[in-house]
């Protein structure tokens, strides 16, 4: 069930090869509670050749730390396009992918809660300036 969740749709592809193999997620989670990147197992072996990062870089879950292998990806959603750092999900996961944070923040994107959906952070009804 997605309802009350954020979703978005996605490219992901190896910095290693920009111009393709172009794995495409049409319902991507938004979830600002996650760092990084997942993607499912069978659309990350689409990529083909990935820069490692880190391999056996521990994660902390609900339920434990975990130990993983992270790669490089170039992430595009909504024309804008990121280097941002991938692990794979696990096999059973409901999700293609999952988007974090860091990676919404190098997009210059913001989750609009209410309306489920992201906006450019220019486009936020907030000033920089402080009242007095």
């Amino acid at each position: 069930n997605l309802k009350g969740v954020a979703t978005t749709s996605c490219e992901f592809r190896s910095p290693l090869a920009p111009q393709g193999p172009v794995v495409a997620v049409e319902r991507a989670l938004i979830d600002t509670g996650c760092s990084d990147l997942e993607l499912h197992p069978q659309f990350l072996e689409r990529l083909g050749a990935l820069p490692v990062v880190s391999s056996g870089a521990l994660y902390e879950t609900a339920v434990g730390g975990a130990s993983y292998t992270v790669y490089e990806v170039l992430l595009t959603i909504e024309g804008r396009t990121c280097a941002a750092v991938v692990s794979a999900s696990e096999d059973d996961s409901s999700d293609d992918a999952l988007i974090g944070h860091m990676a919404l923040g190098a997009l210059q994107l913001a989750v609009d809660c209410p309306r489920r959906r992201l906006l450019p952070l220019v486009a936020l009804p907030f000033s920089s300036s402080s009242s007095s």
